[in-house]
């Protein structure tokens, strides 16, 4: 299943795209961060698989850049208007899907108001928001991932032995800190320590 669908404006927000879909991924794993432009062969861009994917989600990341709500069509009418738009087609689903909706807002954009979202979406203005900015990319990053955490399990990595330092800890006996593996290093507790024999000073016999 699909952990997170990123949602964004072609023109508006696809470099923050990819690096929240890079970062994402190395926290939660590829397989469940879903971005359209890494997740389906080249040329597609809406088909059933995209669908899937999106009701297999269960956290939706809106990115809203500063030009979100009224970049263009060629026919000068904005593109959050067509009811066919992708972006307000992921957007309107969510929401009656009723999964976890979080607004990304991005270097300096604003949350938009109800009155200025078609109907269908308006509901968007409610939800709490995040920022991802440029200058602090990195601590706002770590926010959207805490976030994220409630929702979806982190990735897991394999398993690592025990490092050698843990393995060739010094263990104490009878009052000597003996570095070196569990077999060889340490006295028995039927062992006495050997006694230490100082070199013979000048006019003492060996």
């Amino acid at each position: 299943m699909t952990g997170v669908f990123i949602n964004y404006r072609t023109g508006d927000g696809q470099d923050m795209a990819v690096l929240l879909n890079e970062r994402l991924r190395d926290v939660f794993g590829k397989e469940r961060v879903f971005l359209d432009s890494t997740g389906l062969p080249a040329g597609h861009h809406f088909p059933p698989e995209l669908k899937r994917r999106l009701r297999d989600s269960h956290v939706l990341l809106v990115l809203i850049g500063r030009q979100w709500l009224d970049l263009q069509d060629s026919e000068g009418n904005r593109r959050i208007d067509n009811r066919k738009d992708y972006v307000r087609y992921e957007i309107r689903k969510s929401i009656k899907w009723k999964k976890v909706v979080l607004p990304v807002l991005l270097d300096g954009a604003s949350l938009p108001n109800a009155e200025d979202l078609p109907p269908d979406i308006a509901r968007l203005s409610e939800f709490q928001f995040r920022y991802l900015r440029s200058r602090e990319a990195d601590n706002d990053l770590a926010e959207i991932v805490a976030v994220l955490r409630q929702h979806i399990p982190v990735r897991q990595r394999p398993s690592q032995g025990p490092s050698r330092s843990t393995t060739n800890s010094a263990k104490t006996r009878r009052g000597v800190a003996v570095a070196g593996d569990n077999s060889s290093g340490t006295y028995n507790d039927n062992r006495s320590v050997p006694p230490v024999r100082r070199p013979p000073q000048p006019g003492e016999d060996e």
